[in-house]
């Protein structure tokens, strides 16, 4: 019997009952039940690992994983050679590894059969197909049995090396080569049998599904498309998978397939549209899919996960053991409820449970399964609501935050905070800390955060900081050919404008609404004159020449790396002012946003634990790699340790001068050290930030959707701003 197999088939059918009955309930309405205890129970059962590292035998930069067959991983083994340019790849073996004894087998040399391995994928019966040659000796396919000896070889009508290519085999041994539009069809001797045609098609990978049929995995429509061989093309069944991306799959033992998506494995039966998950990646202490090469399924029920992580240069074999969580060595979970586990969180979560053996965390993705955005978050935002919420949640997730703390499914971490025997108030950016404080009380201690504001050219919006709106008002129509932002909507200017002029059309503590008022009846009929930005077709290149030819005046840009103010500067072609958000002072203003903010909830009874994984996951800030891609730092001396390596020269940085990075629009920024006075525009913008709240938001929605009408001619200024004024006093009301 398979190991667990008799839990795993109760577990598995308590699951797809629940995949297949859930995705459809409607849980905003009066009396909804949580659904997630249904939803995590595959979570019972956890995938214990047993890890071995190869990296010193197998580079990875220089091997590949072709498929596990029942404990037998077979790979791609070229040499590898570094060099004053960086690397060489040389010739290359196939090998056979048993993944519990370490045994290997060489297959094919290349070095004795002086053509080149391309490629190559096994087969059940332990023998091996490959794809050899090069433009000089020519192109064909071989193949070797389970011990190493020749079965056939045989040239291929190939006329050019198969870049950017994907082969596979089907269980009768016949060959698929993906290249450009087109797949080649070889019999099971090597002869070629046709060509199947892709074009249009976004085919990212080819595998051979548990019926023995080869599919195309369609990522633009996330579909898997069987071949049909006989007929030299493409079936006519096509099936959806319910998540996206698919970033390893295999063929199944009981389902057609094993696919992962970034977080969790899953059993996929194509027919029934079933998807059950199986385990996380994160409970088995693997952070993310992205390094994953292979997976596969063993004979006794364990799962095999081959790795290779190139820029730690870490080639990796993983065995995964099915075991029932009572049973695991921490028997103590603390959760954390997500709808959009990013690196961060999953990273953390893994390297967190690799050295504490006291309790472990555990990620709650409540988009498993490829639930949807809105319905995951209605349904982690129920859970809070009654008291049935994760022990910590992710307070990115959701817009309305505030609302949650206000209706008691937070818990206050000031007195946390004060009494830490690692950190205190001072050691964070203050705004970081204020962007999570409602009244007074700390929700969250974000990890990283990052800036949006708006910004332009000096000669048009001046050389100062700050603003208002009849100065946005008067740019404008200074400039009657020019559009106002080059990446968005006239409409944007709602946003921009009203972000600090609420005050003069709401009373927010008095609960009044005022926008039957002239000035707002003024503002929406100028508005309703701006051009839009239609003829930028989106194009970031288009957005930066409008800019730099006057064509567009104003753009919203986000800053998250030290970087990014010259990229700015490339970007409008000269000099420019962060000019921020419109305020009737003309205060300086710009928007924070946080990143990785944990919110510990009230129902938990591991707010302990709960704060010390908080506290361990800042105390791990700029350890290893870089950290600051994702966001500025909010701790003040991670914050400052990094800003002083993007201004010191003696740090490396002017050595660099003159390398730098590509961006979406094509251009190429020449990094140099930052200087004195960008350093100084980073610090005005932190000190002028400040956070969106969720009621100022709800209101700008109501008065965005209404301005809708304006903008289409079937209302007037006059007939949107009465409907504006009932609607948004009628939310103040409630």
């Amino acid at each position: 019997m398979r190991f667990c197999e008799k839990f795993r088939r109760v577990l598995v059918a308590i699951c797809s009952v629940m995949l297949l009955t859930s995705c459809g309930r409607d849980i905003k309405g009066s009396g909804a039940e949580s659904d997630t205890e249904d939803l995590m129970a595959y979570k019972e059962i956890r995938y214990l690992p047993e890890f071995t590292d190869i990296s010193k035998e197998y580079h990875a930069l220089a091997s590949e994983g072709l498929g596990c067959i029942d404990g037998t991983f077979y790979l791609l083994k070229r040499k590898y050679t570094e060099t004053s340019f960086g690397y060489n790849l040389g010739g290359g073996q196939v090998i056979t590894y048993n993944a519990d004894t370490g045994e290997k087998n060489l297959l094919l040399d290349q070095e004795d059969m002086g053509r080149k391995i391309i490629a190559a994928a096994p087969l059940e019966d332990g023998s091996v197909i490959a794809l050899i040659g090069d433009r000089e000796t020519g192109y064909g396919l071989c193949k070797m049995n389970a011990e190493g000896k020749e079965i056939f070889s045989r040239d291929i009508p190939l006329n050019e090396d198969p870049i950017n290519h994907i082969f596979t085999v089907d269980t009768q041994g016949r060959s698929y080569l993906l290249k450009g539009n087109e797949i080649l069809l070889f019999d099971d001797r090597g002869v070629a049998a046709g060509k199947v045609d892709i074009s249009g098609k976004d085919i990212r990978n080819m595998v051979c599904g548990k019926d023995g049929v080869v599919y195309l995995y369609e990522g633009s429509m996330n579909q898997l498309i069987p071949l049909d061989f006989d007929a030299a093309g493409m079936g006519t069944n096509t099936y959806s998978v319910p998540v996206y991306p698919i970033r390893a799959i295999t063929a199944g033992s009981t389902a057609d397939f094993l696919i992962c998506d970034d977080t969790t494995v899953y059993q996929y039966r194509c027919e029934e549209g079933e998807l059950i998950p199986l385990f996380d990646l994160q409970d088995s202490q693997i952070a993310h899919a992205y390094d994953i090469d292979v997976i596969g399924e063993m004979g006794d029920g364990r799962i095999f996960l081959f790795t290779r992580d190139e820029s730690r240069e870490i080639t990796e074999i993983a065995r995964l053991t099915p075991t029932p969580l009572i049973e695991c060595p921490v028997k103590e979970v603390l959760t954390i409820g997500t709808i959009d586990p990013g690196s961060i969180l999953l990273e953390s979560v893994v390297s967190f449970n690799k050295q504490n053996e006291d309790f472990a965390v555990s990620v709650m993705n409540y988009c498993i399964g490829g639930r949807g955005y809105s319905e995951a978050r209605e349904a982690l935002r129920l859970d809070l609501s009654i008291g049935k919420g994760p022990d910590l949640c992710v307070l990115d997730n959701f817009t309305d935050s505030e609302a949650l703390f206000a209706g008691g499914c937070f818990t206050d971490l000031s007195s946390y905070l004060e009494n830490s025997q690692l950190y205190g108030r001072e050691d964070f950016i203050a705004q970081a800390l204020e962007a999570c404080t409602w009244q007074g009380q700390l929700m969250a201690i974000p990890n990283y955060f990052r800036l949006e504001t708006i910004v332009g050219r000096t000669d048009v919006v001046g050389t100062e900081m700050g603003w208002n709106m009849d100065d946005m008002i008067s740019i404008v129509r200074s400039h009657p050919n020019a559009v106002p932002f080059d990446n968005c909507s006239a409409s944007y200017i709602f946003d921009v404008c009203i972000r600090n002029m609420l005050e003069e059309f709401v009373d927010l503590d008095g609960k009044k609404a005022d926008f039957e008022s002239p000035k707002y009846i003024e503002f929406l009929n100028f508005i309703k004159e701006l051009p839009d930005s239609d003829g930028i077709n989106g194009e970031l290149s288009d957005w930066n020449n409008w800019l730099q030819e006057g064509r567009a005046l104003f753009s919203s840009r986000y800053f998250a790396l030290f970087t990014d103010l010259q990229q700015l500067e490339a970007n409008l072609g000269g000099e420019y002012t962060c000019i921020g958000y419109p305020s009737s002072d003309r205060t300086p203003d710009c928007i924070i946003k946080t990143i990785g903010a944990y919110a510990v909830s009230a129902s938990s009874e591991l707010k302990d634990q709960a704060w010390r994984f908080i506290e361990w996951s800042h105390s791990t800030q700029g350890e290893g790699e870089p950290i600051t891609w994702g966001g500025f730092p909010t701790r003040v001396d991670i914050f400052e340790r990094e800003l002083s390596v993007a201004t010191d020269e003696a740090d490396g940085q002017e050595e660099s001068k003159g390398m730098g990075g590509i961006f979406g629009d094509g251009m190429q920024v020449n990094y140099r050290k930052m200087t004195s006075d960008e350093v100084d525009v980073l610090y005005a913008l932190i000190e002028s930030a400040s956070p969106e709240r969720s009621e100022e938001r709800i209101i700008l929605e109501i008065m965005k959707e209404e301005a809708a009408y304006l903008y289409d001619g079937s209302k007037t200024a006059e007939e949107v701003a009465k409907v504006t004024q009932n609607r948004v006093q009628l939310y103040l009301d409630e």
